[in-house]
């Protein structure tokens, strides 16, 4: 499935395989309360499975779909940040004081109920000049996120 062409042109659109690049894109997302982090992040999917193996298998169907885990942070909220099939992960600045946003990111948190939220970027979309290689991978993460958790 193709996302919808968007024509906002980001501030700032690059392809980065630099640790220190992602890691300073997902400070803010890890830190932020709960109310901060839907504007930015969205659960897609409740899991059966606690964190741990929820993590696994997304990160078993990423491999299984061509993309590999560029980053993995543990921890009380643990994200992987995606590797493109093209290399690298898109990094994108909205404006010039904007945090900067790493859209192949996938935070997972425990549930209250038990199980696992399983969170993706809100901005599932093409962006004007994104490589479109990186936004069809970008476009197929719910569906790899599905799978994942069958």
């Amino acid at each position: 499935m193709k996302p919808t062409l968007i024509t906002r042109r980001p501030f700032r659109l690059w392809m980065t395989g630099s640790f220190a690049v992602v890691m300073a894109a997902l400070v803010p997302l890890r830190e932020v309360g709960a109310e901060e982090r839907s504007s930015t992040m969205r659960v897609l999917r409740h899991s059966r499975f606690n964190v741990v193996e929820t993590l696994q298998r997304i990160e078993y169907a990423a491999r299984g779909q061509g993309l590999s885990v560029l980053v993995r942070v543990g921890g009380e909220r643990p994200v992987i940040v995606l590797a493109s099939k093209m290399g690298g992960t898109p990094v994108v600045m909205q404006d010039a004081d904007s945090q900067p946003y790493v859209p192949l990111s996938v935070l997972v948190r425990a549930a209250s109920e038990g199980g696992a939220d399983v969170l993706i970027a809100t901005d599932v979309q093409r962006w004007s000049g994104f490589p479109s290689a990186a936004a069809d991978d970008l476009a197929a993460l719910p569906g790899l996120v599905e799978r994942a958790l069958l």
